[in-house]
């Protein structure tokens, strides 16, 4: 039993603050629980400065979005893989075939078989069915499922599972080529002793690969573990494992214990860790981002290149697939410029040890790439999907929220922000042996490595799918926008005790031109909560008082508090125990807590009026009463509006199983409503009401009936779930 625990950090929530010092004091010994605040974290700033939130804080429910379409995917996955009892083994050589020279890698025959098992799918699907019950609302809420979206995922099931051990495949077939192609090298009488020498390194590098991929002993601990791979890979449920990362192989140290391993980051990561020439370092060592790990089909250049526009205007992505693509904008209607060429999907990663180090590594490191983000929302049916919603006080439009579940954001690497040539977009790639160039306008020597003749400029970018929320708070100056990114997402993070990783916030179009802020959920399976920001009218204005205590004033009046009560110098402009943190240090020089007093100030007087879809609130309400049949409709709907109650999503929808068409229905709430007018007081017309109103009960819908001469408020205040709060 311990009686001490020193924590490195601030653990992230209380939660997790309980669960590590909990390993003391166990069975009512006393102990001693200590912790490290970093001055370089806000995070840890801001505990050190409430230890009471943190220490005695309250521990709240996880948060999770259960209609996340790529987790409830995965979880299916993992019912039909149980149903069909099919081991994994350890390693990815005991599912595919490794035989002949050089292998297939196809999945063994005894493995496929075991796979499309039809009473295994048919046990499965009886399965899923059951545990996409306990989500119905969820799922009938959400914008991706549909009818016959369970029949898609088991039509595809066994061809997604082949197509996760697409990594595996390809970092085994690089290693191999390398083998080979090194050992010919050795083999060649004509060759100097210094390439013989080189590809004997080169060849050994090559059988380390391999053997991490595939020895028992050194794979059970690593990310190619069977289960914790396909976990990675999204195809399993995986909430302790980087989602889709990618690896980097890391040469061991010539001293005894050490071993060559593979490094993963999360794809958003790496894109920046695993860059070009960038520094890693591991287990004390140092090394540099030397070369790509090219697909086997890499001869074929244009297979591995793609072509994309992007918004100058919002930062929506338009990829290109033929042709010149599209002239205007999807989302905002801006003309389009011309198109970002040779980008290059980074792929997993090989580094070298790197000896020489002298006084400007840190500003390098400090310096670091260019990214830009962009968004592209689902297409469903033909059509974009995503939903709206204004910021409003009175009348006043304060903001615009758009919210896109599983929307694909790319990460873009343009290059060394200290590059002389701001123009010039990209690094040089050598297209047959996969090493990157060196950056000639670094002051720091670094050693080329040997590049062919065959090389190319590319411009390397990762993608996924996350739920995500682009706030636009209208015309604001630079400084303004990057101080209100920061306060908004550490106010989110603190109301709803996130992790600093789970949540991530990034200026659109690019960080020069600062127009709209996208939001996304960093975690598996999303965490929900910006959704909840869009669904609850009141939630945005509670954000913008937590931001407001954040930057050093009160929530209620805005006065100016200087500083937090256990500080001990007053904070001009901002701070690490306010907006300043280790990731925003390229936004240093430009936040000012003061710029954004005013505004967050108009956002706590403020709620959101959110429509069902990609149209405004005000836009679905003028269609809902187009849709009406009375006028007694329309005023039953002037009456949720001005309460600002939810408003229905569907009029006049048919229900032919019960015979009736009720006059609105909240599809997410199984909800329907009548508006009964005089003529609905007659007995016949009562009893015919009467008996549809039992038929939609049976089938487990609420029933919920409004009368010309009711109290509507009344109604609407019993059903709560259903309406909302109101004003």
């Amino acid at each position: 039993m311990l009686n001490v625990v020193n924590m490195r950090n601030i653990p992230p929530t209380p939660a997790n603050y309980a669960q590590r010092s909990g390993r003391a004091g166990r069975s009512g010994q006393p102990a001693l629980v200590f912790s490290y605040c970093s001055a370089g974290s806000s995070h840890d700033q801001y505990f050190f400065k409430r230890p009471e939130r943190m220490v005695s804080g309250a521990v709240l429910p996880p948060h999770i979005d259960l209609a996340n379409e790529d987790l409830i995917r995965a979880h299916i996955h993992a019912i039909w893989l149980a149903e069909t009892g099919q081991d994994l083994g350890t390693s990815l050589k005991d599912i595919l075939d490794l035989t002949n020279n050089p292998p297939s890698l196809k999945l063994q025959e005894q493995v496929r078989d075991s796979l499309s098992s039809l009473t295994a799918r048919q046990k499965a699907r009886k399965r899923a069915e059951n545990v996409l019950r306990t989500v119905e609302k969820e799922l009938t809420a959400s914008d991706w499922y549909k009818e016959g979206w369970l029949d898609d995922v088991f039509d595809k099931i066994l061809m997604r599972f082949d197509q996760s051990c697409e990594r595996w495949r390809g970092l085994y077939h690089a290693a191999l080529r390398q083998r080979e192609v090194q050992h010919r090298i050795i083999s060649d009488a004509s060759r100097a002793q210094r390439d013989k020498n080189q590809a004997k390194l080169l060849r050994r590098e090559a059988e380390s690969q391999l053997e991490i991929l595939t020895d028992a002993k050194s794979v059970i601990q690593s990310d190619f573990y069977s289960y914790r791979y396909f976990a990675s890979e999204g195809f399993l449920p995986g909430y302790n494992f980087p989602r889709l990362p990618l690896s980097a192989y890391i040469p061991g140290r010539r001293i005894k214990g050490a071993r060559d391993e593979y490094l993963s980051r999360p794809r958003f990561l790496a894109i920046s860790e695993f860059g070009p020439r960038a520094f890693v370092y591991h287990e004390g060592s140092r090394y540099t981002i030397n070369k790509v790990i090219l697909p086997v089909d890499h001869e074929d250049e244009e297979a591995v290149i793609r072509v994309a526009k992007q918004c100058h205007n919002c930062g929506y992505l338009h990829p290109i697939s033929v042709g010149d693509g599209p002239d205007l904008c999807d989302y905002c209607g801006a003309a389009l410029g011309p198109p970002m060429r040779n980008l290059f999907r980074l792929q997993n990663v090989s580094t070298k040890r790197r000896d020489r180090i002298n006084c400007d590594e840190e500003e390098r490191l400090r310096l670091g790439f260019e990214i830009r983000s962009g968004v592209r929302f689902e297409s469903r049916g033909g059509d974009i999907s995503y939903r709206t919603a204004h910021l409003k006080k009175g009348e006043t439009v304060l903001a615009r929220l758009t919210y896109g579940g599983a929307a694909t954001i790319w990460r873009i690497n343009l290059g060394w922000r200290r590059r002389k040539k701001k123009h010039q977009l990209g690094f040089v790639l050598d297209m047959e042996r996969g090493y990157w160039s060196i950056n000639e306008d670094a002051d720091d020597v670094d050693v080329p490595d040997p590049m062919s003749s065959r090389t190319r400029r590319v411009i390397p970018y990762v993608e996924d799918h996350k739920n995500c929320l682009i706030f636009n708070p209208g015309p604001l100056t630079i400084e303004e926008m990057a101080t209100l990114q920061s306060a908004l997402k550490k106010a989110i993070q603190i109301k709803y005790q996130l992790e600093d990783s789970e949540l991530a916030a990034e200026p659109l179009p690019d960080h020069e031109n600062r127009r709209s802020i996208l939001f996304y959920e960093a975690a598996e399976g999303g965490a929900g909560v910006l959704r909840q920001l869009f669904d609850d009218p009141d939630t945005f204005a509670d954000i913008a008082r937590e931001a407001l205590a954040i930057s050093h004033f009160d929530p209620f009046s805005g006065e100016d508090l200087h500083r937090h009560p256990r500080a001990k110098e007053d904070c001009e402009a901002a701070c690490y125990d306010c907006l300043m943190s280790y990731m925003n240090q390229p936004d240093h020089h430009l936040l000012d807590r003061k710029l954004i007093r005013d505004l967050l100030l108009e956002y706590t007087g403020a709620r959101v009026y959110a429509g069902p879809g990609k149209i405004t609130r005000e836009e679905h309400l003028r269609r809902l009463k187009n849709l009406a049949d009375s006028q007694l409709e329309i005023k039953w709907l002037d009456f949720l509006n001005s309460g600002n109650y939810r408003l229905p999503s569907h009029a006049q929808k048919v229900f032919s199983e019960c015979g009736t068409r009720p006059d609105f229905y909240y599809a997410d709430k199984f909800a329907v409503v009548y508006i009964d007018g005089p003529h609905h007081q007659y007995p016949e017309r009562k009893k015919r009401d009467q008996d549809k109103r039992s038929c939609m009960e049976d089938m487990g819908y609420t029933v919920i009936r409004f009368g010309d001469n009711d109290d509507w408020k009344l109604i609407i205040d019993r059903y709560p779930s259903i309406f909302g709060n109101g004003i």
